[in-house]
């Protein structure tokens, strides 16, 4: 448990010469784990870095873009807690549930390349959508290649019995926000982010239709 992580730790801190850049970080990790603040110009000791939580702040960044049409249950917060089974069973956090009860969608939060969404993502999105009686759902992560969004419908069948075919009602899609790689000023930056936050949106409510 986190108890016994932190007592190892701190007897058992990197001595060895050949591991002495990882002391910092050892200690680093410490602080974190006991919820100690670190702020700049107190102590003695020097910062090289700010360890933040790149997939929190990517999540509450497109909830300030769709949050007009997705509740955003948020497990940081203990808020909006939904549960797969009844009689409490079964926490679940799902990243986006649309707001339209008569097409539910469900849209998860992905920092990370499209490329690395697989089976465990795939799984833990389908199990959302089964709950929630969802026919439509979204990955949203962050796109720099102008990739096209991905649709994957559902199967059914069963091979054994050799009638596997695609179903044409329930998919799920990986939808990318495209971020700016070229702009030579924050404000560049800021004009350009929000034509693709507007094309984002747009392709999104699109693709939807499209689908349906």
């Amino acid at each position: 448990d986190l108890r016994k992580i932190l007592v190892e730790n701190k007897k058992n801190t990197v001595r060895h010469a050949y591991y002495h850049e990882y002391r910092a970080l050892q200690r680093l990790c410490i602080l974190i784990l006991q919820n100690e603040k670190t702020q700049v110009g107190l102590g003695a000791r020097k910062i090289y870095g700010i360890v933040f939580d790149g997939a929190w702040l990517w999540e509450e960044y497109v909830n300030s873009l769709v949050d007009k049409v997705f509740y955003h249950p948020m497990n940081k917060g203990g808020k909006g807690a939904q549960w797969l089974f009844a009689g409490g069973a079964g926490l679940i956090y799902p990243d986006f549930i649309g707001k339209d009860s008569n097409n539910r969608i469900i849209a998860d939060a992905k920092y990370k390349p499209v490329d690395n969404i697989g089976n465990k993502d795939y799984l833990q999105v389908l199990a959302y959508m089964f709950r929630f009686d969802a026919k439509r759902a979204f990955y949203f992560y962050p796109e720099v290649d102008d990739i096209e969004d991905k649709v994957f419908w559902l199967n059914s069948g069963s091979s054994y019995e050799k009638n596997v075919k695609k179903r044409d009602d329930i998919c799920l899609t990986k939808h990318g926000l495209h971020i700016p790689k070229y702009a030579v000023s924050y404000d560049e930056f800021v004009s350009k982010i929000k034509i693709c936050e507007t094309d984002f949106l747009t392709e999104l409510f699109v693709n939807n239709q499209r689908i349906d």
